[in-house]
């Protein structure tokens, strides 16, 4: 397999060699970067001046960028229970604003005065494994019109092609074609994915959903959705370990949960669905609620799906499936703020900004699949993310920079991504010990950081002796 997520390969897809060869060096300093700087990313003025005619280049295209990351996903999920996360993220720029060219591909975002694009990302895991495998879809756009339109009465009689949800139904379609040799595909998507035609157009024999429910829908025989649910007997339940919010004046605390589920058919909505939609869509509701606590600060979730759900391990399964979306939001953390800080980008034009995005995209999947090697005893093997010089680096870090005590030694097998993962952490300021709090995708961008720095000192050492 190839080391996912780690060496693009534009080969052909530019048309010119000396571009390609300068798409593979701009992934590869990106990857050792501790942001979006070009700057920071590069070594010399020669090698700025190249990355910034790169992406002021006609002929670098969003869609060839696109494609390289989507041909490279394909490859690893051919015959593989693959999940795929979608969600959208809108970055901001306003703070450079003075210096963007106008009408250079940013619009409105947030409200009416936000300057920036948006971004809709497929993020594909391994069912079994939760190895990332890749991007099966990537949409990127700006708007022209303020969004408080979305609940104007024409908008919302407008086909639902017409409407900027329709990128669901879309990033769903594309899913299905990209992914056709994969063994199964389950799309998982948050409340905004809750589109009735959504549930028509894209389930088939191989291609399944997951959402969670935003409308409390009327039924084929009448009644309400949240109240069928509430009326289903209790098959069982689990323990669910909420993690401290700071920012919320949340501590952490274990609560119990309570699941139900129900075979229903929902119906069609008055206005704004095409006549060629069914009237009526068969469903399995699922609702895991936190026990004896019915105020806003419970806990609960009522997923919609087409896989047969009516007992307890099928809908603990879903429930499961579901949670796994959370990947996709430390995914657009590590793009921000505390991470690749796409958003503090100098360039001058918005084209090129969503062009470098994408270039960014790559590098943010080996944050993530370190993130989810952590503390995993059966994860990916070592040698799909790191190269041997990378794996070498990795041991001497291990034995010469990390103070070792009895309740501080690396636990893992390493061959398996989760050493290094541990390696990273500890780097990152991870203190190392079971009491400590698991190492989130920040420490572990930070800790990748500081590995790329030791790398380049360690691989200019080897090369003097």
């Amino acid at each position: 397999m190839d080391r996912i997520g780690h060496k693009p390969d534009f080969d052909g897809l530019l048309g010119d060699k000396r571009l390609e060869r300068r798409a593979e060096l701009i992934s590869s300093s990106l990857l050792q970067s501790r942001s979006s700087s070009i700057h920071s990313a590069t070594k010399n003025e020669a090698e700025q001046r190249g990355f910034y005619r790169f992406l002021g280049n006609e002929a670098v295209n969003e869609s060839v960028l696109i494609k390289e990351m989507i041909q490279r996903c394909v490859k690893n999920t051919m015959g593989k229970d693959v999940l795929v996360i979608q969600d959208t993220s809108s970055f901001g720029l306003s703070k450079n604003a003075n210096n963007i060219k106008p009408g250079s591909g940013l619009g409105l975002v947030g409200n009416k005065t936000g300057l920036g694009f948006l971004s809709h990302v497929s993020l594909v895991l391994d069912a079994g494994s939760e190895d990332i495998l890749g991007y099966c879809d990537l949409q990127l756009w700006h708007r022209t019109r303020d969004k408080s339109n979305n609940t104007t009465k024409v908008y919302k009689t407008e086909a639902i092609e017409e409407k900027e949800s329709y990128k669901w139904i879309k990033a769903g379609k594309k899913t299905k074609d990209v992914l056709s040799q994969a063994a199964h595909v389950t799309i998982i998507q948050d409340r905004e994915g809750d589109i009735y035609e959504q549930f028509c157009l894209v389930p088939d024999s191989r291609t399944s959903l997951i959402i969670r429910s935003r409308d409390n829908r009327r039924l084929a025989d009448g009644s309400k959705l949240h109240s069928v649910l509430r009326n289903a007997p209790v098959l069982g339940g689990y323990l669910l370990t909420l993690p401290a919010d700071l920012r919320k004046d949340k501590t952490k605390r274990v609560v119990e949960m309570e699941v139900r589920c129900q075979k229903v058919s929902i119906k069609k909505p008055r206005n704004g669905v095409g006549k060629e939609i069914a009237e009526e869509k068969e469903l399995y509701a699922i609702e895991a609620r936190e026990k004896n606590n019915d105020t806003k600060d419970g806990v609960c979730w009522r997923l919609l799906t087409d896989q047969p759900t009516l007992s307890l391990e099928e809908a603990l399964k879903i429930v499961c499936r579901y949670t796994q979306r959370w990947y996709i939001e430390q995914l657009f953390r590590i793009l921000k703020k505390q991470g690749f800080q796409i958003e503090e980008s100098q360039l001058e034009t918005g084209w090129a900004i969503r062009k470098l995005f994408l270039m960014v995209l790559n590098a943010a999947l080996r944050v993530m699949q370190l993130y989810l090697a952590y503390g995993k005893e059966d994860c990916q093997e070592l040698k799909e993310v790191f190269d041997q010089q990378e794996i070498d680096c990795l041991e001497a870090i291990e034995k010469n920079h990390l103070p070792k005590t009895p309740k501080t030694i690396n636990p893992y097998r390493k061959d398996k991504l989760s050493w290094a993962s541990w390696i990273i952490a500890r780097l990152g300021g991870w203190k190392g010990n079971v009491r400590s709090q698991p190492a989130g995708p920040i420490i572990i961008k930070r800790g990748l950081d500081k590995f790329e720095d030791i790398y380049q000192g360690w691989k200019l050492a080897a090369f003097k002796t």
